[in-house]
């Protein structure tokens, strides 16, 4: 193949013009003739030279040149007896803008992405055959790794030229699928699922709107868990976190904060040592039957020995508690520190500090009592459901290669839908912090991401940032986690976020602000990349990272199971 490449590649019959501008990464050639940049087909092979996103090669004294054609127009000085006769009887001179994409060796055609040599004015071009551009595209990654995609896409400007990458250039330093509503993201993002688990690879799936249950339901035969929270699977409130609860509740730093981790310590005490409690009366049971810690008018010494002895435990960063006592027991914890004639004494109530706590008691019973949150959390402790915290432990263990989250009910009331994402994604770096994921990476595909990051619960005092994914754009890599965006607003991504991400595989962007992120964010970007976006069509893309050459403009294949996307029609 290479000597028979390297006899034709510069044959006459694909010449095309000359170079008569050279910059660093950009080149001017001069057409002699319109002629050259017509149709023609040699040997059942068509040729077409000047399409946009087409390659050319160029000749230089020690290497050749690869190039893509960026665009084409008529000199200036032409363009005056341009009409619709001129056009059949005269001939123009048309200049085509290249982009040089790699430079490559006569002797073997090893592509080099160094552009230590450039081509002279007065060099040739000549319209690049099939078998140098897939030549080219087998060496576009800086470095190849045993698994890699197949039939993920193919040039738009040749569709016989197929183009796979390895998923270890395409995942290893975060990814992410941008495009405005329609333009294909959840193809892409499908087909790389697909690649993925034909690879045996462990993929988490966090979706939004539900749309990739097919592929769930594709792959069900022990490749898949499936989970559809506050339908078949909670996340166990008992292993959130303390700022879990702070995020769902919003305390207000002053008075309420450490009234309610006053209340959540005296509640895991209970757990603990009910019994030591209850032999010095510091037990009550409530009307509805709960049991709580109370200190109004109680001893303080006894109280302190216990806590002491479960000190370590009470450390532990959970709710393994009673959540449902959880409005008297602040209550409860509304006293004063000492009683004025005994000091050694719990206080009587502190009214003051209940005024202030009442806002945060009434957020904990609207949590409690709503139905959604029963549910999504289990405070109703159904043993129906499905704990999806058990189903993470289990994916990492077993042979299964997909764990489907399905939070389309999830509802926006409360923070709740971003509370739970930011929730599974700390859940998901803790796990790997563990350092379970070294051995057998894990990809986090998070579904509209824009939903999620850049996010923030307030109350009527202060913002609590959901900074779970951020962390993991920072961090995850190290432990063999690794994240993939998707989303239709990359304005609405944080910058710090989107600054980690590798390979950015961008569909169509309208939009000018979403535009100017991603050509700040590209590996490798240009104008005239950031240009073309709102040209693309559906599933076309820009592909974009930096164990990758060039950037390239793909047509990205359909998934064998089409995720449900589709736009509703009017009837």
């Amino acid at each position: 193949m290479v000597t028979r490449m390297s006899k034709y590649i510069f044959e006459q019959k694909l010449f095309l013009g000359f170079v008569t501008k050279v910059s660093t990464t950009m080149i001017t050639a001069h057409i002699p003739s319109s002629k050259y940049i017509s149709k023609f087909i040699d040997l059942g092979d068509e040729f077409h030279g000047g399409l946009i996103n087409s390659f050319v090669v160029v000749e230089g004294e020690q290497y050749g040149f690869i190039c893509r054609v960026l665009g084409i127009e008529i000199p200036e000085k032409e363009r005056l007896e341009i009409s619709t006769e001129a056009l059949k009887q005269q001939d123009f001179h048309p200049l085509l803008k290249l982009e040089v994409q790699s430079m490559f060796s006569y002797n073997n055609l090893n592509f080099i992405k160094s552009l230590s040599d450039h081509p002279n004015v007065g060099a040739k071009v000549y319209i690049a055959r099939e078998e140098v551009i897939n030549l080219y595209l087998e060496q576009v990654e800086f470095k190849k790794y045993d698994l890699r995609t197949s039939n993920f896409s193919t040039l738009i400007s040749n569709e016989n030229s197929a183009v796979d990458f390895s998923l270890q250039n395409i995942f290893s330093r975060h990814a992410a699928i941008v495009g405005t509503t329609g333009s294909g993201k959840s193809w892409t993002t499908a087909t790389l699922v697909e690649n993925l688990i034909a690879n045996s690879q462990k993929i988490i799936l966090l979706d939004a709107t539900g749309e990739y249950d097919n592929i769930a339901n594709q792959f069900h035969n022990n490749t898949t868990i499936a989970a559809e929270l506050g339908q078949d699977h909670y996340i166990d409130y008992k292993k959130l976190t303390l700022e879990d609860l702070f995020y769902l509740v919003k305390p207000s730093a002053s008075v309420q904060f450490p009234k309610l981790k006053a209340a959540v310590k005296s509640l895991k005490l209970l757990r603990m040592a009910e019994n030591e409690l209850n032999a010095e009366n510091y037990v009550e049971e409530t009307a509805d039957g709960r049991k709580i810690i109370i200190k109004r008018g109680k001893q303080k010494e006894a109280l302190n020995k216990i806590e002491y002895r479960y000190a370590d435990r009470l450390e532990l960063n959970d709710l393994n508690f009673d959540i449902r006592a959880l409005p008297e027991q602040m209550e409860n914890e509304c006293v004063y520190d000492t009683d004025l004639h005994r000091r050694e004494f719990f206080g009587s109530i502190d009214n003051n500090s209940l005024g202030f706590c009442t806002t945060l008691i009434t957020r904990i019973n609207a949590l409690l009592n709503n139905q959604y949150f029963k549910k999504i959390f289990n405070f109703i402790e159904d043993d129906n459901l499905s704990d999806l915290f058990e189903k993470f432990d289990g994916f990492l263990d077993n042979d299964e290669n997909l764990l489907y989250v399905n939070i389309q009910n999830v509802p926006f009331s409360f923070d709740l839908r971003e509370v739970v994402a930011d929730t599974l994604a700390q859940k998901t770096l803790s796990i790997a912090r563990q350092g379970r994921m070294k051995e057998r990476p894990c990809l986090l595909i998070v579904d509209e991401a824009h939903q999620f990051m850049n996010k923030s619960v307030s109350n009527d005092f202060d913002n609590f940032k959901l900074e779970g994914f951020d962390i993991i754009a920072k961090e995850g890599r190290k432990y063999g986690l690794f994240l993939c965006l998707t989303t239709q607003l990359p304005r609405d991504i944080p910058f710090r976020t989107l600054s980690q991400i590798g390979t950015f595989i961008v569909h169509r962007l309208i939009n000018q602000r979403d535009k100017e992120i991603i050509q700040n964010s590209l590996p490798v970007s240009n104008q005239d990349i950031i240009n073309s976006l709102p040209e693309l069509g559906q599933g076309e893309v820009i592909l974009s990272s930096i164990d990758v050459k060039q950037p390239l403009t793909l047509k990205v294949s359909k998934p064998r199971c089409e995720p449900d996307s589709n736009t509703p029609l009017f009837k």
